[in-house]
This record gives C-alpha cells, sequence and structure tokens, in this order.
C-alpha cells in the first residue's frame, strides 16, 4: 500500500458513485453488428467521487470515500485500489445484496470521444445515513474535514449528512456532471459548484449566465463551468473570469473532469481561494490529458502548493 499521508495533510470527504470501468480503447468506434479488436484493454476503479478521491490522495492528501461498493465479483479491485491509496471507506452498501456497477467505456482514438454503457440501476434498497457526522461516521475518522466533495450519487442516503455538515461550516463541493434527483435540495448546502457545460437545470434557459443566477439565487457564492479543451467560466461571489485551458496533444481524455473536481478540493483545503484553486485544478487536470488514464500525471506534475 502506498504511504497514508501525513495527519497534517488536507482532508477531504468524497461522496458519491464507485464503479468498476472496463475501457476499450479503440482506432474508431465499430459500426453496427461487426467484430473489432480493441487496441488496449484496461479494467480499472472508477466513478466521479472515487477517481477524484484518487487525484487528491496522489497529491498527498487524506481521502475518505463514502460510496455503495458492496459485493459481487467486481467489488474486490475496488477495495484493493482504495487499499493501495490509503482511501478510508464508509460502505453504504454493507449487509446489503448490491453489486459494484461493471462500466464499458469504449474509447475513440480517432475522434478522442467516450462511450459509456452502464449496467441497469440497482433496485437493492441502501439504508440512509444517519443525520450527524458522529453517528453516522466512525470515530477514528476524527473531525468532519473542511470540504466534501458530493457527485449527485446516493443523496437519498446523504442528504441529511450533508445538512449536518453544512450547518457546521464545512465546505460542500458539487461535482456537477449532470443534473440528478435530489440535485434541487442539495443546491441551498453548496460552497462550490463546478459544472460540466452538459449540466443543464430542468425547466432553466441554457446557458452561462441563466445557470450562475440559478446558483446564486441559492446562495452558492462559487460557480465554474467546464467545457473541455475551452476556457473554463466562473464566478466568484458575483466576479466573472476565465480560465484559458493550454493547447495540448491529448492522450487521454477520460476522467479529466474528475481530476480536475479532486485537485480543486485539495488545493481549497489547503487554503479556501476560489481562484487559484480552480486555476491549478485546470493545470492538473490539463496535465492529466498528457498520459493515459486518471492516475499517469502524478509521476510528472512538479511539486506546488498555493
Amino acid at each position: 500500500m502506498d504511504p497514508i499521508p501525513p495527519s497534517n495533510s488536507p482532508r477531504v470527504l468524497f461522496l458519491g458513485r464507485t464503479t468498476l470501468d472496463v475501457l476499450y480503447r479503440l482506432d474508431r468506434l465499430p459500426e453496427e453488428d461487426t467484430k473489432v479488436y480493441a487496441r488496449q484493454l484496461q479494467a480499472v476503479p472508477g466513478g466521479p467521487a472515487l477517481n477524484a478521491a484518487i487525484t487528491h490522495s496522489l497529491l498527498g492528501g487524506q481521502a475518505m470515500l463514502v460510496s455503495a461498493v458492496g459485493a459481487g465479483p467486481w467489488a474486490a479491485h475496488v477495495r484493493v485500489e482504495l487499499e493501495r491509496r490509503g482511501i478510508r471507506l464508509l460502505d453504504l452498501a454493507h449487509g446489503t445484496a448490491y453489486e459494484t456497477p461493471l462500466c464499458t467505456v469504449l474509447v475513440s482514438n480517432a475522434n478522442n470521444t467516450r462511450t459509456i454503457v452502464n449496467p441497469p440501476l440497482s433496485t437493492v434498497p441502501l439504508p440512509p445515513l444517519a443525520g450527524s457526522w458522529e453517528a453516522a461516521i466512525p470515530a477514528c475518522w476524527g473531525a468532519p474535514p473542511p470540504v466534501v466533495l458530493v457527485d449527485g450519487f446516493h443523496l437519498a442516503q446523504t442528504l441529511p449528512l450533508l445538512t449536518s455538515l453544512h450547518a457546521a461550516g464545512t465546505c460542500i463541493c458539487l461535482d456537477g456532471g449532470s443534473w440528478k434527483p435530489g440535485t434541487a435540495e442539495l443546491a441551498s448546502l453548496l460552497t462550490v459548484a463546478i459544472c460540466s457545460e452538459r449540466f443543464t437545470v430542468p425547466g432553466l434557459d441554457y446557458g452561462a449566465n441563466a445557470l450562475f443566477a440559478w446558483f446564486a439565487a441559492k446562495g452558492v457564492q462559487h460557480v465554474a463551468i467546464t467545457r473541455g479543451a475551452k476556457s473554463i467560466l466562473a464566478s466568484d461571489r458575483g466576479r466573472r473570469f476565465e480560465i484559458e485551458i493550454a493547447p495540448i496533444d491529448a492522450a487521454d481524455t477520460l476522467g479529466a473532469g474528475d481530476v480536475l473536481h479532486g485537485a480543486f478540493c485539495h488545493q481549497f483545503a489547503l487554503q479556501p481561494e476560489f481562484e487559484p484553486a480552480l486555476r491549478r485544478a485546470a493545470e492538473i487536470a490539463t496535465l492529466s490529458c498528457q498520459s493515459l488514464g486518471i492516475q499517469g500525471w502524478a509521476s510528472t506534475a512538479p511539486p506546488r502548493t498555493l
């Protein structure tokens, strides 16, 4: 197992989805009713929250993951990776028949795109967490961390805990890949929302201005919209700014958004200043696109803090 970060390293709680991703890298996506061979096959733990937790751990932080892992043939792969990275797990599926989902990811080298096939949604009910940190989280985890990242999954089980953490002053950051059930209730608890340009609020006009205004009405202080290789649009308490993304010859963009969220939480836990943390996170996410997988960048990243 990799060395566990020192006790004074930044602590972040990551709350959301865990999967096992089987990645097939192809010259191009196959036509219907054909057979092809992949250039590369890789099976790795995935999911927005887990990938962000790994990124935070690679940067030297203490990561804690609240997610559903459960049992089934793929759960052991996930648990081995969490242990290797020193990431603590509170398994929402403990004692249930829930199984870690297996997702198929087709990555096209020709267009640098990905197509994801998810399994059917699990119908196994998961028990809710208690509403207070002390009742929900093992005592060995210590006090609540300064930053929590939530990706929108498992909100039915975790909204009471998030509500109490918000009341206690914890910064709650949304990874807004897409709108999910419970997002409207979650919004008023957020300090930060970092959303993909694909994130849309039901019934709301599409566009950055409308999204910034919607979050501002919910009391969210810091909002960013990522747009792939295009600049990040951001609002810091109403002050607008952009972050240009350096042009690169990308080797792999899969998971870059998850890397950005994990890196942002790491920097924001070190020093809660939105724009510097977002700029550093964008640098790390861009660096991650220049190697395969969400962890390849770590061996080439120069040490740096805010």
